[in-house]
Order: C-alpha cells, then structure tokens, then sequence
C-alpha cells in the first residue's frame, strides 16, 4: 500500500477565509426534512470556529442550499424529488440555525447545488478580498463540502477542512449495502486528505488563527 505524507499549510488569516456550509435547519434540526444526525456533533467547533475567525478579521461565509423552484435545479430535483419544497427561498427550513446566525458583518451565498462554486458569485468575492485559503466545515462531508473543496482546488485554492466540523449523513442499501455516516466520514476524509488538501482538526487551526492573533498579523481585513 502506498503511503503519502499529509499536506499541511502555513495558515495565513489575511489571505484565509471561513466557509460554512449547509447549517440549515433543513439539515441541522431533528424534524428537518433532511436532517443529518451528526450536526449536532459539529455546531459548537463550527461556533468557536467563526468566533475567532471573526475576531482575526476573516471573512465568514455562509452557503445555503437554497432554490427558486423555477427550473432552476433540474438535476437536483432528479436526485431529490422534493428538493423545491424542502430548500425553496424564503421558508423557514431554508434559514441558518439559530446556534450559528451570521453576524452583520458576515457573508451570505445562496447556491442551487452541491458546490459553493456552482454559478455562484463566491470566486468573485474571495478573490476581491485577495483570498487563496478556505478552512472549511458544514454538512454533507462528501456531498456539499467535498464538492466545493474539489472545485476550490480546480480554481488554485489551498483548502483545510476541519475533521470534527463537518457531518456526514448515513447512508441507505442502494444496491450495495448500508453505510453509515461514519464510514462516510472517514473515506470522504482519508480522499480529501489524499487527493485535495488538509485535514485538520478544529483545536488545530483555532490555535493557529490565535498564535497569529496574538503576533499581530492578522489585521489586513479588519484594518
């Protein structure tokens, strides 16, 4: 079996932005129609997170999966029947949890797919904010998150996804068998790893956001 040494970036909070991703109540709440069980597991590394991203003068961006319901998500809806009644804008299931409600400084990106990317303007506003860095964290860990990490890499970011900030959700037989969202959790992990980028865990990259608080460099976006 081959092995590979882990990537492992100097993290650097004037070029590094936050993505959140999926922290809907659709998601994230016990009677939500798409409910992940293991978000419950994430919001408080997901909180300290963002709380000192924030306080380094990072951008916080927040993804919803959120759609019109006007032929706007064929393929999704393909995969998901339902989709346009479960994520349509403006209701309620649709909202960010209470537990992690963006502040007003924060950004807020709606998409109609599983990539942050995905005809959205996110490219445009990190590279306004000369960006090259995204630590990123939410739900689904191989769905929504894993699919915009592969398209941050295509596009030259360095991603670091936090290992105990992101959800996977368990899977159903569909033709090979049940898998749970642990299973889940640690191939979506060992493949970004592998293939994409850093895989570190929460304490790791607060401590490291913090060391360089504390030595006076992150002061570009907040200045």
């Amino acid at each position: 079996m081959r092995t590979k040494q882990r990537v492992k970036w100097d993290l650097d909070p004037n070029r590094t932005a936050l993505i959140i991703i999926n922290m809907q109540k659709a998601f994230c709440e016990p009677d939500g129609a798409l409910y992940v069980r293991n978000t419950e597991h994430i919001i408080d590394n997901i909180r300290s997170v963002s709380d000192t991203a924030r306080k380094a003068g990072m951008p916080v961006v927040y993804l919803r999966h959120k759609v019109r319901g006007d032929g706007d998500s064929n393929r999704m809806n393909d995969m998901y029947p339902k989709v346009v009644d479960l994520l349509r804008r403006r209701t309620i299931d649709s909202e960010i949890i209470d537990e992690l409600a963006p502040k007003p400084e924060d950004i807020i990106i709606n998409k109609l797919f599983y990539s942050g990317f995905h005809f959205t303007d996110l490219d445009t506003i990190l590279r306004s904010r000369d960006v090259d860095t995204l630590i990123v964290c939410g739900t689904a860990t191989n769905v929504c998150c894993e699919a915009t990490v592969r398209d941050a890499v295509h596009k030259e970011y360095k991603a670091i996804v936090l290992s105990d900030a992101n959800a996977a959700a368990d899977y159903p037989d569909m033709g090979w068998g049940a898998v749970s969202a642990e299973e889940i959790q640690r191939l979506s992990l060992t493949a970004i790893a592998y293939e994409f980028g850093q895989v570190s865990s929460t304490m790791e990259i607060v401590g490291e956001i913090e060391t360089n608080i504390s030595e006076g460099f992150a002061s570009f976006h907040s200045a």
